[in-house]
């Protein structure tokens, strides 16, 4: 099977696979502890914080770990919202959120808070004169994906995140698909959410970041782990294994962002001149490894299910929508019909990729579109 869905998970690295191992067999006490073993166990989560925070350049107090980036997300948003909802009530987003924004926002409205969606353009981006017309005298906070993981469109999150502080506006980015591949601008924003499992570690381990200075509020009070943002005894060996992974993979990261931009342009310069197909997102502001594509006529499920048939692991869009029937929010957030969101399927490059396997896919997609429409 060749592997086209990076964007919903990677296989671990084999350093971080090492990593784990080692630190679950010789530092597997509690870092909570008093003992010995527990204060080795905390020297390991603390230069893995570090490593962490020195990639997100950010100080080593402002990452907490999470279960996950949705947990991160959802821990951020409701922290920040209910710390500064004296000064109002209304939040900010984006139709094509992830589903774990999503959650937080439906949460946060049945406790009184206000969520207003910003419109978008063709391409999915919020426009600083989009977002202006958007705020109110009682916003306090926007949440906004630094990178859609079902378009690929990336957010200029520097203009936006200018225009909130100008009206000091706490600004959150979802940068999970983005975190440890893009440079990521943490100066200006307040908060950001990330994982392991997106950057070759493993899964169950995310991050928060949030900004030092800005108060929060626990969601969970009276627990003393991760200085009371998450409960739970912290997973010293998958947060020490997402460290090796990030630390293996920052120094490459920019030639393998070049390296699998130039994979994507192979499958663009095959269809590009066939009408039926539709490459949806931004054309350069987007993420290099992925391809937000349509078929005119087909349903991505088809696609993925023929793909599946031949030998391609691909998706249709975002792992953790999977048993929902209904289209890609954020298709429709740009303008698509039902039937034309259903149509979307979404391949992404990794570390794995080979030149030879897309040209094979490539060949594989020509041979299923002849054979569902006989030409």
């Amino acid at each position: 099977m060749i592997y086209f869905d990076y964007s919903a998970t990677t296989p671990m690295s084999s350093l971080a696979l090492e990593t784990y191992y080692r630190v679950a067999t010789d530092f597997f006490a509690n870092s909570r502890s008093l003992h010995n073993n527990g204060l080795e166990s905390d020297d390991v989560l603390s230069i893995s914080r570090k490593t962490i925070a020195d990639a997100l350049h950010v100080d080593s107090s402002e990452v907490y770990f999470t279960g996950s980036g949705s947990e991160a997300t959802f821990l951020a948003l409701t922290g920040l919202a209910f710390a500064h909802q004296s000064k109002g009530k209304t939040i900010i987003t984006t139709e094509g959120e992830h589903h774990s924004v999503q959650q937080a926002m439906t949460y946060l409205k049945e406790h009184g808070f206000i969520i207003k969606f910003a419109p978008v353009n063709e391409y999915g981006q919020v426009t600083v004169e989009s977002l202006r017309s958007s705020l109110t005298s009682d916003t306090i906070l926007v949440s906004i994906a630094h990178a859609n993981s079902e378009i690929g469109t990336i957010q200029d999150l520097e203009l936006l995140g200018n225009l909130l502080a100008d009206n000091g506006i706490l600004f959150h980015s979802d940068c999970v698909q983005t975190f440890s591949k893009l440079p990521i601008p943490t100066d200006i924003l307040t908060s950001a959410s990330i994982t392991a499992h997106k950057c070759y570690g493993p899964k169950g381990v995310g991050a928060a970041y949030i900004d030092k200075d800005t108060p929060w509020t626990p969601f969970l009070h009276g627990t003393t782990h991760e200085t009371s943002f998450r409960a739970g005894t912290v997973d010293v060996p998958g947060i020490a294994a997402f460290a090796a992974a990030v630390d293996e993979y920052l120094p490459i990261a920019e030639q393998e962002m070049k390296r699998l931009g130039n994979l994507r342009q192979l499958v663009i310069d095959a269809f590009c001149d066939d009408k039926r197909f539709v490459f949806e997102g931004h054309p350069t502001d987007r993420l290099p490894f992925h391809i937000g594509l349509r078929i005119k006529g087909i349903e991505g499920q088809f696609i993925l299910l023929e793909c599946n048939r031949k030998g391609f692991a691909i998706s249709t869009g975002s792992a953790c929508r999977v048993g929902d029937s209904q289209p890609p929010r954020t298709l429709l957030s740009i303008g698509r019909k039902k039937e034309e969101a259903h149509e979307l399927f979404r391949i992404t490059f990794g570390r794995g990729t080979t030149e030879e396997q897309v040209l094979h896919f490539i060949e594989t997609l020509k041979q299923i579109v002849v054979q569902f429409k006989g030409v």
